[in-house]
């Protein structure tokens, strides 16, 4: 074998394994963001309601894949917690928390509450640039490869749900745009 055909040999491994690499990283950002999603349970209230389970909602592609299931083992306040992923959701679909991944458009924000079918919903969780200041409650960023929460603390207020200071403590607080 010659040393072309080694070199060629090197830089397809380190190609492949590279992208084993990214893969990994992709996974364990999505199981940081799923546990952050159960977590939120711990220090947000929320209002009391009948619904028989606390609904977590994926709108739009699914980035978790499997790696969220495990949250429907769990329960919230007392009930299971169901998953759902969808594109869009109907009226009867209430949502405790709402994930949005960043393919979802920001328009679909209004006064700090998500609509959609004209049914409000409770927090809005999202990963796309600049979610929490343009009306989203809850945004995660990617800061130097660990995942950090901006806090949109008047969209909350606005929104009736109460969050713990231990959450505020470890998140960055953003001004929202002022939908008024």
């Amino acid at each position: 074998m010659n040393i072309i055909n080694l070199l060629g040999v090197f830089f397809s491994v380190v190609l492949l394994l590279s992208q084993q690499v990214i893969a990994d990283d992709a996974n364990v950002e999505y199981k940081v963001k799923a546990g952050y999603l159960y977590n939120f349970t711990k220090f947000i209230t929320w209002p009391e309601d009948r619904n028989e389970t606390f609904n977590l909602c994926i709108v739009g592609e699914d980035p978790f894949g499997t790696l969220i299931d495990p949250i429907e083992q769990r329960t919230a306040f007392g009930r299971p917690i169901k998953l759902f992923r969808t594109n869009s959701l109907n009226k009867k679909q209430h949502c405790h928390i709402l994930f949005l991944n960043g393919s979802i458009k920001d328009k679909l924000l209004i006064k700090g509450m998500l609509v959609i079918d004209d049914t409000p919903t409770s927090l809005t969780v999202g990963e796309s640039e600049g979610f929490a200041a343009q009306g989203g409650m809850i945004g995660f960023v990617n800061r130097l490869g660990k995942i950090k929460l901006q806090i949109n603390l008047k969209a909350l207020q606005q929104s009736g749900l109460k969050i713990s200071a231990k959450l505020l403590e470890v998140a960055e607080l953003i001004d929202g745009k002022n939908n008024d």
